[in-house]
C-alpha cells in the first residue's frame, strides 16, 4: 500500500488512520508513506507521525520513502468506484473497506468518507501506539480556539464567537466550570472572544497544545482535525464532555462523534 502523506498533524494522522483500518481489512502488511508532497504547501509541513506514534508496535511494516508515481496524483483524479480497484481516494474508500486488494495506492485526506464504526476502530488501532503524555490529567474545561489561516478558509463561522459563547455558558450551566483554560494559534484573536471569561492561555508548542487538550476532563474544540485528534487519543473514560462545531467547513457537515460529545 502506497500513501501520499499531506497536511498538518491532524490530517497526516486521520491519513494514517484510514490506511491502517485498511489495510486490517484487507491484510496489507506493508505500507510506504511518501511525505514529499509535504514541502509543496505555503507554510512547510514536515513528517510528524514518528514524533508522536511509536510505529514499530504495529503489526504492520511502515516505511517512509518518496516516490516519483505519486507527483501524478491519480487516484485524485482517476478513483473509480469499482470493487478491488487500486487507486483510492475519499470517493471509493468505502467500497475499498469491502474489497480484497492488497496492492492500493492512497491519497486524500480521508475525513469525510468514514462511518462511526470505521472512526472508533480507527481509536483503537491509534492509542495504544500514540507516545504516553507528559502532561497529568486535568479536571477542568479546556477551549481551543484556531485563528490566523484557519479563519480565512471559513473556520471563523463555523467556530464563531457565538458558538463559544454558548459552548462556554453549557460548561458553566452543566458542569460548574469557572475558569477556562486557552490552548490558540492566535491569542489576540482568542482575546475577543473570551471578554468577560475567566480564562488563562495554556501550551505554545505543537506537542505541548496535543498532549494538554487530550488530558482535560472537558473540551471546547474548534472544528480541527488537529483538535479533534487530540481528543479522541485523550483520556475519554471520565465521564467528562465534549463540544465541538456541527460542520467542519461552512456547509460541510461533521458525520461522526468524538467520544465524550455533546451537543450545543
Amino acid at each position: 500500500m502506497i500513501l501520499r502523506l499531506a497536511g498538518g498533524l491532524g490530517n497526516q494522522i486521520t491519513q494514517l488512520g484510514a490506511a491502517l483500518l485498511l489495510s486490517e481489512r484487507v491484510g496489507c502488511k506493508k505500507i510506504i508513506v511518501d511525505d514529499s508532497g509535504l514541502s509543496s504547501y505555503q507554510e512547510k509541513h514536515v513528517n510528524q507521525l514518528i514524533n508522536y506514534f511509536n510505529l514499530e508496535k504495529l503489526n504492520i511494516r511502515i516505511i517512509c520513502k518518496r516516490l516519483f508515481i505519486t507527483r501524478t496524483r491519480l487516484p485524485r483524479l482517476l478513483a473509480l468506484d469499482i470493487a478491488n480497484y487500486p487507486l483510492i481516494s475519499d470517493k471509493n474508500f468505502q467500497t475499498a473497506l469491502k474489497g480484497t486488494n492488497r496492492y492500493l495506492w492512497l491519497d486524500d485526506y480521508f475525513g469525510d468518507c468514514l462511518t462511526q464504526e470505521d472512526v472508533n476502530r480507527e481509536i483503537e488501532i491509534l492509542k495504544p501506539i500514540l507516545k504516553p503524555s507528559k502532561i497529568p490529567y486535568k479536571d477542568g474545561c479546556v477551549v481551543h480556539i484556531r485563528g490566523g489561516d484557519y479563519l480565512d478558509f471559513g473556520g471563523g463561522e463555523v467556530a464563531s464567537p457565538e458558538f463559544y459563547q454558548k459552548a462556554i455558558k453549557k460548561m458553566q450551566q452543566d458542569y460548574g466550570i469557572d475558569r477556562f483554560y486557552v490552548v490558540t494559534n492566535d491569542k489576540e484573536y482568542a482575546s475577543t472572544i473570551l471578554q468577560d471569561i475567566n480564562f488563562s492561555f495554556i501550551g505554545g508548542s505543537m506537542s505541548e497544545d496535543f498532549y494538554l487538550m487530550g488530558q482535560f476532563k472537558f473540551r471546547i474544540l474548534s472544528s480541527s482535525s488537529f483538535a479533534s485528534w487530540a481528543s479522541a487519543l485523550g483520556v475519554n473514560d471520565n465521564g467528562g464532555a465534549v463540544i465541538i462545531p456541527k460542520e467542519w467547513m461552512p456547509g460541510i457537515k461533521r458525520r461522526t462523534k468524538l467520544p465524550n460529545e455533546v451537543n450545543v
